[in-house]
């Protein structure tokens, strides 16, 4: 499928190919076939254990009476192993989840994505149900999600380190396209960091990362949104930076980064890249020729699988004998090792044994409670800097970013925003005045803070979001901050010096949030006198009366307050990096209007928290997607919360 969402799911597999060893590479093209009893079907992503004897892969029977993707939902990739000597087949799961991109970890156990997490994308037309990483025993059993991230993740593989990194997809609040690059974690999930790219327009993403042998820099595939992982091969080496182009070699120069330096058929997403680059001579001999599925040898050598065939984007497909597989160096050179003509080749991995990583000890235990630590070191250390907020940060608003459980976007909205995440806040806790935090939160959730000033207003918001696992404890050094960055000279920080802070709750009607709960009351106590259906002063009316998707008041004050959303292009959206005070209550001027008493009207501490945290919640107004909990929320109805966190 011509789409980095829909290629790896089951229901779009088609028949044909299978597992091969290459026996004689750079001498024949003859090859075995390693499992030649399984059905007709679709294999991919292959991993060798460390000692070289086993091999993991994905597998989907397919269904020869299918006429549809979008109908066909009884196709699966489940986990297989085999043998380097094509013995002892065996199915590692068999639930009707897809799982693949299953990798050895050091510790004997394995790691994969599944669709266990629950969930869909946010932003076009579906089913295309969230995938995210877990961990399983190497027979399958004990399957644990690690990964509470609310959308979709991608290629994870093991560093020389024994961390895992992997591709994450992360626009909360933010446009959808730019934003799927390269994240780290610990195999059990724990300390999950930004690795590379997560404020970079381009390459628009970065996929199938691997660690180089004897190295600390990765090799990686610098692809597209809207089309298949494909594009050109790249090295990253994060101790020059860890966004944008300086980090980055091009091994494969001759291939632009497509989607944002060169077009993949109509998607031309070129808010990164100011003036046009010069088309390479190969680019211009094959237009949308392509790389993908490096495995690095070393710095200089990879095997991969290239194209002279173009890219095509979604929705039209792509030839399915475009790929062979090559021998590759950064000095332009390519040596085919085999290619078959009646469809593509991928993931050409050594079948041999290789150093194992460490095997890194794990806090997360069975009999851990559901909660773990975060330990803030200075909120103002931060990046961008808090400018004149300096000592001005009192709390953090702690609010929990809530997966979107219906498969097409904006379907049904929950706020104005376009393509907006759903959200309900859990409370604040306290910040010190050296800037540090220390509190306790729920573990297994997607979460994200405000920093809030003395008035509870956000001056920044994290348009991204973090997890604990069960037990954790974790922390940063500021908010945002630059990850080279170490922690200022000091004494220990005052919030490290004494117990976890518990969460204080936020106001009625902020978890599950509801419009109707948290500001509907304040409305009709102080507001409704003169902007009624009656008398409704300035064309304002702020009844709770249900209005289309929403209510009138809401209708008519959300516009004027500022908040976050994919638009036509990132700098429409303050994006990569935004200022302080650019969204929620402290950039709004409904909010200084109220402040300044409008009309004698005096609010009260608790109903200013009111407005000020439906403001900086990005202005929902649903706490659900559920189609009947969003109807008995217009209604002003309480529901037990979202069914899926």
């Amino acid at each position: 499928m011509s789409h980095q969402l829909t290629q790896y799911s089951g229901r779009c597999a088609r028949p044909g190919g299978g597992l091969f060893v290459l026996e004689a590479p750079g001498v024949s093209m003859r090859c075995r076939q390693l499992a030649a009893d399984l059905p007709p079907g679709c294999t991919m992503a292959p991993d060798v254990s460390f000692d070289g004897q086993r091999v993991l892969f994905a597998f989907c029977q397919t269904d020869p009476d299918a006429t549809s993707w979008r109908t066909n939902e009884n196709q699966f990739y489940r986990l297989f192993e085999i043998n380097a000597d094509g013995s002892g087949l065996r199915q590692l799961t068999n639930e009707s989840y897809d799982d693949f991109s299953p990798r050895y970890l050091p510790d004997g156990k394995l790691l994969f994505l599944s669709t266990r997490r629950g969930g869909f994308h946010r932003c076009g037309r579906g089913p295309c149900p969230v995938h995210a990483m877990a961990v399983a025993n190497l027979d399958g059993s004990g399957v644990r999600l690690i990964s509470f991230h609310e959308t979709h993740e991608w290629d994870p593989s093991v560093l020389n380190d024994g961390r895992v990194i992997y591709t994450r997809w992360d626009y909360v609040d933010r446009h959808a396209v730019f934003y799927q690059q390269l994240w780290s974690a610990r195999p059990d999930g724990c300390d999950v960091r930004i690795f590379y790219g997560n404020n970079t327009l381009n390459p628009v993403g970065v996929w199938e990362a691997r660690p180089i042998p004897g190295s600390n820099r990765v090799m990686a595939t610098a692809a597209a949104h809207h089309a298949m992982t494909a594009g050109s091969i790249i090295l990253l080496d994060v101790t020059q930076g860890i966004d944008g182009l300086e980090p980055i070699t091009r091994l494969t120069p001759d291939a632009l980064f497509p989607e944002s330096e060169f077009p993949v058929q109509h998607w031309h997403n070129r808010a990164g890249v100011p003036t046009a680059p010069d088309v390479p001579p190969e680019e211009q001999r094959w237009p949308g020729h392509c790389y993908r599925t490096p495995y690095p040898l070393s710095e200089d050598c990879f095997l991969a699988a290239y194209s002279y065939e173009p890219l095509i984007g979604e929705p039209l497909p792509n030839r399915a004998n475009m790929f062979g597989l090559y021998l590759c160096d950064r000095f332009g050179n390519k040596e085919l090792i085999y290619r078959d003509v009646s469809i593509g080749s991928l993931w050409p991995i050594p079948l041999r044994a290789r150093p194992k990583p460490p095997a890194l000890p794990s806090p997360v235990t069975a009999d851990q409670p559901k909660e773990g630590t975060f330990l803030l070191q200075n909120v103002y250390e931060s990046w961008p800097t808090l400018g004149e907020a300096k000592d001005t940060v009192k709390r953090l608003r702690i609010v929990q970013v809530l997966p979107k459980t219906t498969p097409h976007a904006n379907t049904p909205k929950v706020g104005l925003a376009n393509a907006s995440p759903g959200k309900q806040v859990l409370g604040t806790v306290p910040v010190e005045p050296d800037g540090s935090a220390y509190f306790r939160a729920p573990a297994g959730i997607p979460l994200a803070f405000q920093a809030l000033d003395e008035q509870g207003m956000a001056i920044q918001t994290m348009r991204s979001l973090t997890y604990l696992q069960p037990g954790e404890q974790t922390g940063c050094v500021g908010c945002h901050e630059h990850r080279s960055w170490a922690p200022t000279a000091r004494t220990v920080s005052l919030a490290g010096q004494r117990e976890p802070s518990p969460i204080t709750p936020g106001p009625d009607g902020s978890k599950p949030f509801s419009y109707a709960i948290l500001v509907q009351p304040i409305l009709d106590k102080h507001c409704v006198t003169c902007h009624g259906p009656a008398r409704a002063e300035g064309g304002v009316d702020l009844t709770g009366t249900p209005a289309g998707a929403f209510t009138v008041s809401y209708n008519a004050l959300a516009p004027r307050v500022p908040y976050s959303e994919w638009k036509g292009s990132p700098q429409a959206n303050l994006e990569p990096l935004t200022p302080p005070d650019r969204f929620g209550a402290r950039a709004s001027k409904l909010m200084q209007l109220l402040r300044k008493g409008h009309e004698g009207v005096q609010l009260s501490g608790e109903e200013f928290e009111r407005l000020t945290t439906w403001m900086d919640a990005n202005a929902l107004f649903y706490g659900t997607f559920d189609p009947e909990d969003q109807r008995r929320q217009q209604l002003g109805e309480r529901i037990a919360g979202p069914a899926l966190e």
